[in-house]
């Protein structure tokens, strides 16, 4: 007799510890006196002293204790609560016992190893698009090389026949226009025109090419930011005057000829990037207004604005803006071309001297184009 007991206390402390089967011992009312480790582990929690519809999930809402003691052998496919937050199904029986009733759940086997079998066909799958993926990306980093070297080449090949388009209808121009109609003067402001926007187009797409190689590099050296400005100023002077727009720099004390800021920069790259703001809000601006470049510093940064008095642009257009090709509503004035890639490259410039720019803008009273640069770079 004793040995027997022996065996089942040594059983049910297996079943307590070890025994991969979902257990709970209740009392009448359906509270949870003890529960085995793998059920414990399941619920992710102690749930002793829960009420059993605290641990089931009664989809159906008509489960009754009452009922499922009625019949022990009878199987009962029913929910469990787990640690994930997803239900677990099991195949239960429940035993009353009088004072206490045993309920057991087990899985079902064949549905794991169907689910288990899905899982391996899966992962097999996953891990063969994986590897069509990588094979992809690799052609289509080929692809990318091949197509900035053949951009790259291709506008350099371009740009000395463009320049010498663009210098000869300078000179026309400039030495025989006052002979020519009116009409014959037309045409020769459209080569001018049309020769400068594709002088401006292959500098950008040899921009571009460069900066998608991975081989952007900045040539830091010790610049006046003034200097720079005041040069790219100069440079937008006869677009400006074009339109009677008046050109004004400030500077955060209200100076309009500002101090010498001397920082390490690329003098070039950053004149690049304030031609490009400052052109753009010429050619968006009405004739006979103002646009504004302020300098400022704050911190251990230096900060340019670009005001203008222009169209301005839409809130939810703003983030087009620096994107390549990136377009909105938002019209020029006086029918200007624009690449689409000014603003993108400008971009990458200022976050290559770990800059940061961006735009302010409110439709009908014009837009502000700021970026921000350490002084220590």
């Amino acid at each position: 007799m004793s040995h027997k007991k022996s065996i089942v206390e040594t059983a049910y402390q297996y079943l307590l510890d070890q025994a991969p089967v979902f257990f709970l011992l209740l009392d009448q009312k359906g509270r949870i006196i003890d529960a085995n480790q793998y059920t414990f582990d399941l619920a992710g929690a102690d749930i002793r002293q829960k009420m059993l519809k605290d641990v089931f999930v009664d989809f159906s809402e008509l489960m009754n204790l009452d009922d499922l003691v009625k019949d022990p052998p009878r199987v009962h496919l029913l929910n469990v609560t787990t640690f994930t937050g997803l239900p677990q199904t099991f195949y239960f029986n429940f035993f009353d016992l009088g004072e206490q009733i045993l309920v057991f759940g087990k899985l079902d086997v064949g549905e794991v190893e169907t689910l288990r079998k899905d899982f391996l066909s899966l992962n097999h799958e996953l891990n063969n698009l994986t590897r069509e993926l990588h094979k992809k990306n690799t052609e289509l980093e080929k692809l990318n090389a091949l197509k900035n070297q053949f951009l790259g080449m291709a506008a350099h090949d371009l740009r000395k026949p463009i320049s010498v388009i663009q210098a000869y209808s300078e000179f026309l121009v400039d030495e025989i226009a006052s002979g020519l109609s009116e009409e014959h003067r037309e045409f020769l402001d459209i080569i001018q025109m049309s020769s400068e926007f594709m002088s401006r187009l292959i500098d950008e797409f040899l921009d571009v090419s460069i900066i998608e190689s991975g081989q952007f590099e900045l040539n830091l050296l010790l610049h006046d930011l003034s200097s720079v400005i005041k040069k790219s100023l100069n440079l937008n002077n006869i677009l400006a005057e074009k339109k009677q727009i008046k050109l004004l720099l400030m500077h955060e004390d209200g100076n309009g000829a500002g101090q010498e800021q001397f920082i390490m920069m690329d003098g070039p790259k950053i004149e690049q990037v304030i031609n490009n703001l400052v052109s753009n809000a010429i050619e968006y601006s009405q004739p006979n207004t103002e646009v504004t470049i302020m300098v400022s510093s704050y911190d251990d940064r230096l900060k340019v604005a670009v005001r203008d008095e222009g169209v301005g642009i839409s809130p939810d257009e703003t983030e087009r803006l620096f994107k390549p090709f990136g377009r909105t509503s938002a019209k020029k004035t006086s029918g200007e071309k624009s690449t689409g890639l000014g603003l993108a490259i400008a971009r990458k410039i200022i976050e290559a001297h770990r800059g940061t720019i961006d735009v302010e803008s409110e439709i009908g009273k014009g837009s502000t184009f700021f970026f921000s640069i350490p002084k220590n770079n």
